[in-house]
């Protein structure tokens, strides 16, 4: 075979199998993390008591991970492969945390002054701050051996992105514990949960992927 003949081959066939992996991987490593997500729900928090009258408003909380999910893993599938431009990829992400943002601003006018701070906070810190990163470990530790093996190149990114798809499947796990149901509090804090998810996947996953 001619030397060009070769690298062409090659190259198609580099171009065409990472996709695959990739999807591969991530679905199974996903799966696998929620699944232990849902696990420590059920064990270490407990769902909701009012939770077969509530599931309705548990179903629309959760939809608002799985539309996280949706906006966070193209952005992943392009980062877990190596030299890949993310520009593109990171739109729908960006897309949805200007839309969170400005639902739950639309959230805080539309409630009267006197509640806001209750719909709001929920009198206190709200517990999906800490709660969700804490879902979410056992999903990043499953994304980030899924995509270690597929040869991302920027790291820091590849990071941000794996923390904030555990972050958005954490909080569909996390759902079906979360007393708070009002658009406010979803749209607020299970995105700062989320941001804040990502934000350590940046420094702590993305130093962990240079080993």
């Amino acid at each position: 075979m001619k030397t060009d003949r070769l690298i062409d081959a090659l190259a198609h066939d580099t171009g065409a199998t990472p996709r695959y992996i990739a999807e591969r991987r991530l679905a199974i490593a996903g799966i696998a993390g929620l699944a232990v997500s849902f696990a420590m729900v059920v064990t270490v928090f407990g769902v909701r008591e009012d939770f077969g009258s509530s599931l309705t408003i548990v179903l629309l909380k959760a939809a608002f991970g799985v539309v996280a999910l949706a906006a966070a893993l193209p952005l992943l599938l392009e980062l877990a492969r190596p030299n890949t431009n993310a520009r593109r990829a990171a739109a729908p992400a960006a897309l949805f945390v200007a839309a969170s943002a400005a639902i739950a601003m639309g959230a805080f006018l539309l409630t009267p002054p006197e509640a806001r701070m209750n719909a709001w906070v929920g009198g206190g810190m709200p517990e999906c701050l800490y709660r969700i990163p804490l879902l979410a470990v056992p999903i990043a530790v499953a994304l980030f051996l899924a995509v270690r093996g597929l040869g991302p190149t920027r790291l820091t990114l590849a990071g941000a992105a794996i923390g904030g798809v555990s972050g958005s499947i954490a909080a569909i796990a996390y759902s079906s514990c979360c007393q708070m149901d009002t658009a406010l509090y979803v749209a607020s804090w299970y995105l700062a949960a989320i941001l804040l998810c990502s934000a350590v996947g940046a420094v702590v996953i993305g130093r962990a992927l240079k080993w």
